[in-house]
């Protein structure tokens, strides 16, 4: 049998040659062909055995949680991941109020709010240099940043600085989404744009609809960017497992 694309498995723990056949879409007897020193019983957590996948598997599959999610330290990021970015939406939301209502609060909210770039920033710092958690600590301050001056401008009804400001604000996206992609293969490029470009379209609508007095549809576009933001939280933690399994 000539087998083509074939890709390395680390071994995690837990894993056993039926699972991994069942999600590789291939066999048992077709993984101990590629390693002839392999046994069920010499499964090394850490180490790397060959494998041909079936057809019906994609790079896509990768990202199955119930596949990865196993280990106390997933678990953890997973939690320490999505805290970060449930901050994220939600001091932005109450920076929106802030500046919807011309609360007195706003210098203080915002402070508040721009400490979120360094607290995500901090999680990937585990695993990459300072300099490219920095990148991302960077990028996330100016979507921010960008984001307060866009609410401003809609309140006031400046409507040529709003568009310039929506304009920097998918530049700030791309560039976010190019930094992502550089630092992890497994995060996809176009992916992730897409999920940033949800992001600023949903919290967009939240804004809208706060500064119209629509409360009930400002309210249910806000579900919405929570149920969006920990849908790209877990996209993140699922790339660092996949890239760093010795320490994931």
């Amino acid at each position: 049998m000539i087998y083509q694309n074939n890709i390395s498995h680390v071994i995690r723990k837990g894993d056993n040659l039926y699972q991994l056949s069942r999600y590789y879409h291939t066999t048992v007897p077709d993984i101990l062909a590629l390693n002839p020193c392999l046994t069920s019983y010499n499964l090394i957590p850490g180490t790397s055995i060959t494998i041909n996948p079936g057809q019906q598997f994609t790079m896509q599959s990768y990202f199955n949680p119930s596949f990865y999610f196993n280990s106390t330290e997933q678990i953890t990021l997973i939690n320490d991941m999505r805290e970060v970015w449930i901050q994220h939406v939600y001091w932005t939301r109450m920076l929106l109020i802030s500046i919807a209502d011309r609360l007195n609060d706003q210098q203080y909210v915002t402070a508040r709010l721009l400490e979120n770039p360094a607290d995500i920033a901090n999680i990937f710092e585990r695993y990459y240099p300072v300099e490219t958690a920095g990148t991302v600590q960077q990028l996330l301050t100016e979507h921010l940043q960008i984001g307060a001056s866009l609410i401003t401008a809609l309140r006031d009804e400046e409507l040529a600085k709003a568009a310039d400001l929506n304009r920097q604000w998918y530049v700030n996206a791309d560039q976010m989404a190019e930094a992502f992609s550089s630092m992890n293969p497994y995060y996809n490029r176009d992916e992730v744009r897409m999920m940033l470009y949800k992001h600023l379209e949903l919290t967009t609508d939240e804004v809208k609809n706060r500064l119209a007095g629509d409360y009930p549809a400002d309210i249910e576009s806000f579900d919405k960017v929570e149920a969006e933001v920990l849908e790209m939280a877990d996209y993140f933690s699922q790339g660092l497992i996949i890239q760093f399994p010795q320490l994931l």
